[in-house]
């Protein structure tokens, strides 16, 4: 069956700024120069589109807002360059008729590459050099990235009805969703093309798509889906300083920057694809100390999350859930709940507490954080560690300064801001001494305890990872199905890395922005002291000294 024919004109020729930018960030990326070995030939002629004006004719379509990746724009845009535009492209001699074939075989060509990886050269790799190359070394500010996953559909078509596809995957079993609705009669059972490679099946044509669960948004409710799962690390202010209980100062405004970038089949397991990424991320260059997260990815295995980001010296901060509560067994000397150690002198009372629902704010608010407030007095503080096994060592409240016990008289000489409490007058010793913690007893150990009101605070920074989400499903660009008309992974993984960087260029201006807006705000008038040194003894500036004369 012949192909009608393409439409190759129309599209508006990009500006001077456009260009220089979109090259900008092909040259930063660094990609030309390692993938020209394996895209070029050294024998045949020399081809009419070079790589280096593929990649900057992607680019700069993605530097549109709500674009589209079409492989058919990029034909367009290519055709309305000017010569000279071309020519500093690479691009010698040109045909308009044949620009869609000559734009097909070089990203096919380029994902063939890509796919076997040579040299460690995979679309992982592709996507994040590009997502790196937009953002100045002046902007990654900070240490702290939330991290989230978003849903991409697939362009591929898909026979019954979505209700009756199973999770096959192994985030499901990390996943808080209830189980797909019992199909009727009635209901079209979903169609099953093959079985792929991962033994997963295959609900259509894309080879690489499958089935998960998404979310409820605007667009649509919460239910299966069949594609991928766009996980992004997104830069977010750093914690500077904490009292651990009620209090936490954040670090200055940085711009919402996606720093790491992982796209997976549907269903995927979320802490083995974001993980290594966000490890090898921190031995790139980019300092990462804290990582903000939501249930979706501290529900996974300790071996895959906590463990190995502790070793690379990466802490967490995520928010427990109800099967991650309570008292779990520990030694004698200290009581290990909700993911930190307490004292044996633990109040019944602050023990069993119930969290705060997810839409309180106010005085409701804190009334639940109050609770958990003056339990965080009680916790054990980090003594020293983690050693080179990960062993931490651990001292009680009283020994710390927190609390203060007429029990304990060394605990009287603390600073009067410590609690005084009231304990049985047969308790005479307030620990022990140190307690050591292999990491194996602390799989949800948090550097703030979990319910406090300094941990909201710090919990509150994964916005920032939604609000790149938001832009990504509406606010730049609309990540809906048939944004990508190209099936398979390194296809969309490619493609997906030039949108990356056009929103991070698009934080970066709103960022500015910002800043700009902050600038042209009149400077408030400092409210004048009273009762100073000036008021007290000021006239005695007034009073004229006098001068030494001769004697008598």
């Amino acid at each position: 069956m012949s192909r009608p024919p393409l439409d190759l004109s129309g599209r508006r020729r990009p500006t001077t700024e456009e260009l220089s930018l979109a090259r900008q960030i092909v040259r930063r990326s660094g990609i030309v120069e390692a993938m020209s070995p394996h895209v070029d030939a050294e024998v045949g002629r020399p081809r009419r589109l070079p790589l280096e004006a593929l990649l900057v004719a992607f680019q700069i379509n993605a530097l549109q807002r709500c674009h589209q990746a079409h492989l058919i724009d990029i034909a367009r845009l290519l055709n309305a360059l000017s010569d000279e535009e071309r020519e500093k492209l690479g691009i010698k001699s040109w045909d308009e008729e044949e620009a869609y074939a000559r734009v097909t075989w070089l990203f096919s060509k380029l994902c063939r590459v890509l796919d076997s990886g040579p040299d460690g050269l995979g679309t992982e790799w592709f996507a994040n050099c590009l997502a790196r190359a937009s953002v100045p070394k002046r902007y990654l500010k900070s240490r702290s990235v939330a991290v989230d996953g978003t849903d991409v559909e697939t362009w591929g078509a898909f026979q019954g009805s979505i209700t009756t596809v199973e999770f096959d995957g192994e985030a499901a079993e990390t996943q808080l969703i209830d189980g797909p609705p019992s199909p009727s009669r009635t209901t079209r059972r979903a169609k099953v093309l093959a079985i792929g490679k991962d033994g997963r099946k295959q609900y259509t044509p894309d080879p690489d798509a499958r089935a998960g669960h998404r979310s409820a948004n605007g667009q649509h409710n919460a239910g299966p889906y069949i594609g991928y799962e766009l996980h992004l690390a997104v830069q977010v202010r750093d914690v500077r300083w904490t009292d651990y209980i009620e209090r936490t100062t954040l670090g200055p405004e940085v711009p919402n920057l996606i720093t790491t970038v992982v796209l997976t089949p549907a269903g995927a397991h979320r802490a083995k694809s974001v993980v290594a990424p966000l490890i090898s991320a921190k031995r790139a260059g980019h300092e990462i100390t804290d990582v903000v997260w939501d249930p979706g990815y501290s529900l996974c295995t300790p071996e895959t999350t906590t463990y190995p980001l502790s070793r690379a010296g990466i802490e967490q901060t995520f928010q427990l859930v109800m099967s991650q509560r309570g008292i779990r067994p520990f030694s004698k000397e200290a009581i290990l709940m909700d993911g930190q150690l307490f004292s044996t002198l633990l109040p019944n009372e602050l023990r069993d507490l119930a969290t705060a629902p997810m839409k309180a704010t106010g005085a409701y608010r804190r009334a639940y954080e109050e609770p958990f407030n003056r339990r965080a007095r009680w916790r054990l503080v980090r003594h020293a560690g983690p050693d080179k096994d990960g062993v931490t060592r651990w001292r009680c409240p009283f020994c710390a300064g927190l609390l203060r016990s007429r029990n304990f008289p060394k605990t009287m000489r603390r600073s009067l801001k410590a609690p005084l409490v009231i304990l049985p007058a047969s308790q005479q010793r307030c620990c022990c001494g140190t307690v050591s913690a292999p990491p194996a007893d602390l799989p949800l150990v948090q550097k703030i305890p979990f319910g406090t009101t300094a941990w909201r605070i710090s919990m509150n920074r994964r916005m920032a990872v939604e609000s790149v989400n938001a832009a990504l499903k509406g606010g730049y660009v609309n990540l809906i199905r048939g944004f990508f008309r190209v099936f398979g992974l390194v296809k969309i993984t490619a493609l997906l890395g030039f949108t990356i960087a056009a929103v991070n260029l698009d934080r970066i201006r709103s960022h500015e922005a910002k800043l700009a807006e902050g600038q042209d705000q009149p400077a408030r008038r400092k409210r004048r002291r009273v009762g100073t040194w000036q008021d007290m003894i000021g006239y005695l500036e007034e009073v004229p000294t006098l001068s030494a004369g001769p004697p008598g």
